[in-house]
């Protein structure tokens, strides 16, 4: 930002929804909150207790540490970029405004009221004007007081406004010694370790293991009574709970004590209304909810005092969960933050070795501590670029923090080797030549992998494969709209709205159909899935029911309505093939895994390839092949894998798996899970893109075999490389001739 300027103004986000938010609190939640907001477009009303916007970050952090005009200069391109964003200052909540009248004017709020007040220590510091708490002595400050202080101070704590208080008061006028006292060890310390070098850098001194008890208060004199602590047994978050040392009691002589030992939210208004516990909003961090389903809450008010970053975190999630509760998402898929940086090319700088680590000049108080100058120097655009090509990039290359660069290391070492130094080399290079496993070992399942495609003798085709058309457009039967697809979709009848929406869409645009239970869109083909507890929907083009329930609700069919039975058993084929010829069954659905729309079992069964070509066989020995629409579920990933399939008979096939990753989900222990980290629209255009591109690739493959038409494809335009693909698929091995035994001389 600093290279952009203070003049750099991002492009408007336009107000495109009827609803409004109201946000009580204008620090990092709730500003961050705000811009998400904005940019879904709503309009959104920010409430502002003090004549500032800024929050914590303008009352509660030094102007060493961040100059208040940058703050300003941010909420001016926020206030640029989001021209539906108003901010009423001075508006406390239940003095300048109710929380019912908020309710009422807004389609919800969010409570981001920070922990505007310090706890208290508990040792009997009421009332006495030279104790106060590091919050207030902040927010002091930071208002423009540059108040007289003792020449000795003590603060008390080890957090973040601990280390903002003590630098704070070194820089003030009167004092010279600042003393830190904290309670357990330096390895304890919660505070942030650059914040703790600094501050010993401006000689604030620490003493650790040291546990206040007591205040010891004349009219001229301010002692703090203490003991010393040693480490006991590790508490909850792994820290060692403090131990007194008996017989260690001990005084500590100072003018003034800052308690920095934790803060608070405090609000009357909303206590009234049951949303305080003791010392913040009682909410669910899950959900971002409170218990009144209108009102939502983040930042340090809400879960306790943190970072800039971390509450500015709480705002996206909130904003994030605010959004579906206005689109009715009563479920939403639970919120992660969305990485996005495996999209950006990685830097081959070979320099990254050789440059060291930068820090930034340190000033310390500076000339003229009273001014609070800042403490160090920002990076110039060199020194930028000089630490970012540092930078392996591991989450743009794995997403994970968890990264080994041995394969870097070892491509350094041998850039660095002389060539002519054979022994390294070979040394170096046999790492990277081991021997690979065995990819068809003993028992392997046969796999769709197995089968290629002969290609025609391109001389002799009349088309250019690689340029004219060839249609994969497809009638599943009776009085099915034809599929512009020769695709179907299934398992997604339990997955959050939002996914099962952008399917929806996705399905609409490509004019692929959906099998399953529910209907996940107007104006496409669904066949809806039957069983024991279902009833057929007026809205299904028409429906398929397991083959052990065929008979039985097949008895009273209404005509004219695609009906289909799934199979999944290859001691059923027959007998299936009676019944659906016997009945007029539109479609027999070869279910390879067992579980037509359940993604469970096609992740974790091995699929039936064999179910095509042996319902292929029954049906050719009545010669009845073209009678029964063949449709194929279990393990199809590619456009190639429909190729195949639609080569050895099927008419369309069912993308289960394959589309819930496309959709964003997330293969975890033989389920999908799904992550908030998408949008609708990137769902659907991750869908839409795997199914156009299928659609490309399986007609390429048609091309290439001389085909006009992708069902033109035959068995004869397939071989396999494996015996045991040749076996269960019954496609020719390729390569392979009868050898005529030699006449016995």
């Amino acid at each position: 930002m600093d290279q952009l300027g203070p003049s750099y103004r991002p492009e408007p986000a336009v107000v495109t929804r009827d609803q409004s938010i109201g946000i009580v609190g204008s620090g990092p939640a709730g500003l961050t909150a705000a811009h998400d907001l904005c940019v879904a477009g709503f309009k959104v009303d920010v409430y502002e207790m003090t004549d500032r916007a800024g929050g914590t970050m303008i009352w509660g952090i030094p102007e060493f540490r961040l100059p208040p005009g940058i703050i300003q200069e941010d909420i001016e391109r926020l206030e640029h970029k989001c021209p539906g964003l108003q901010v009423h200052l001075n508006t406390p909540l239940g003095e300048g405004v109710s929380l019912e009248t908020l309710k009422s004017r807004h389609d919800a709020v969010l409570l981001a009221i920070g922990s505007w007040w310090g706890k208290p220590m508990g040792i009997g510091e009421s009332g006495d004007k030279r104790v106060v708490d590091g919050v207030s002595f902040l927010r002091r400050v930071n208002s423009g007081e540059r108040p007289h202080l003792p020449e000795t101070v003590v603060v008390i704590g080890g957090g973040d406004v601990a280390m903002d208080a003590c630098r704070v008061a070194k820089r003030l006028p009167g004092c010279k010694t600042v003393k830190v006292i904290y309670r357990r060890g330096p390895e304890d310390i919660p505070a942030r370790k650059i914040e703790l070098h600094h501050a010993i850098k401006e000689d604030v001194e620490f003493i650790y293991n040291t546990l206040q008890t007591g205040l010891k208060t004349t009219a001229d004199e301010l002692r703090l009574c203490c003991v010393r602590t040693e480490a006991g047994e590790p508490d909850e978050d792994g820290r060692r709970t403090p131990r007194v040392v008996e017989e260690s009691e001990h005084e500590i002589e100072c003018g003034l004590v800052i308690a920095a030992v934790g803060q608070k939210g405090e609000c009357d208004e909303l206590a009234a209304h049951n949303l305080m516990d003791s010392d913040r909003i009682r909410a669910d961090f899950s959900t971002m909810g409170t218990t009144d389903p209108q009102v939502f809450a983040a930042g340090d008010g809400a879960f306790g005092g943190s970072t800039i970053v971390m509450a500015m975190h709480h705002g996206q999630r909130a904003a994030y969960y605010i959004k579906a509760y206005l689109d009715g998402i009563t479920d939403p898929i639970p919120y992660r933050t969305p990485y996005r940086t495996r999209r950006v090319p990685v830097a081959q700088d070979l320099l990254w070795e050789k440059l060291p680590l930068e820090e930034p000049i340190f000033h310390g108080v500076g000339e003229n501590p009273i001014k609070f100058p800042e403490i160090e120097d920002t990076y110039d655009e060199a020194a930028a670029l000089r630490e970012a090509a540092r930078c392996y990039r591991c989450d743009a290359e794995t997403g994970s923090a968890d990264y080994s660069v041995l394969h870097r290391e070892d491509l350094f070492s041998m850039a660095r080797t002389n060539p002519l130094d054979v022994e390294k080399n070979y040394a170096m290079l046999q790492r990277r030549l081991q021997p690979r496993e065995n990819p068809f070992p003993e028992g392997r399942w046969p796999s769709l992998d197995d089968i290629v495609f002969l290609p025609a003798n391109l001389s002799r085709l009349v088309i250019d494969p690689y340029r004219e058309a060839c249609r994969i457009d497809i009638s599943l039967g009776g009085e099915t709209p034809a599929l512009q697809l020769p695709f179907l979709v299934s398992g997604f009848d339990s997955v959050p709205a939002e996914v099962q929406q952008s399917l929806g869409r996705a399905l609409q645009d490509t004019g692929a159909g959906y099998v399953g239970k529910s209907c996940v869109a107007t104006d496409i083909v669904w066949i809806q899935w039957i069983d024991d507890e279902s009833s057929i929907e007026s809205t299904a083009t028409g429906y398929v029911v397991p083959w052990s329930q065929a008979i039985q609700r097949f008895a009273d069919r209404k005509p004219d309505t695609f009906t289909g039975i799934a199979v999944s058993g290859l001691e059923d084929i027959d007998d299936a093939v009676e019944f659906a010829l016997a009945s007029n069954i539109d479609a027999l659905f070869l279910d390879g895994v067992g579980g037509l729309y359940d993604l469970g079992k096609e992740l974790s069964q091995q699929p039936r390839f064999d179910l095509l070509p042996q319902t292929v066989f029954n049906l050719r020995r009545r010669r009845q092949e073209e009678q029964v629409t063949l449709i194929y579920s279990g393990g199809v990933r590619s456009g190639t894998d429909a190729a195949k399939l639609i080569a050895m008979g099927a008419t369309a096939v069912v993308y289960g798996v394959a589309a819930a990753i496309s959709a964003g989900g997330i293969i975890d222990n033989n389920s999908i899970k799904y992550t908030s980290d998408r949008t609708m629209d990137e769902r659907t255009a991750g869908v839409t893109a795997l199914l156009q591109a299928n659609a490309g690739e399986a007609s390429m493959m048609a091309r290439c075999t001389g085909k006009t038409r992708l069902h033109n494809l035959e068995p004869e335009d397939l071989r396999v490389v494996t015996l045991s693909s040749a076996d269960m698929m019954g496609v020719p091995l390729a390569g392979t001739r009868e050898i005529e035994s030699s006449p016995e001389s």
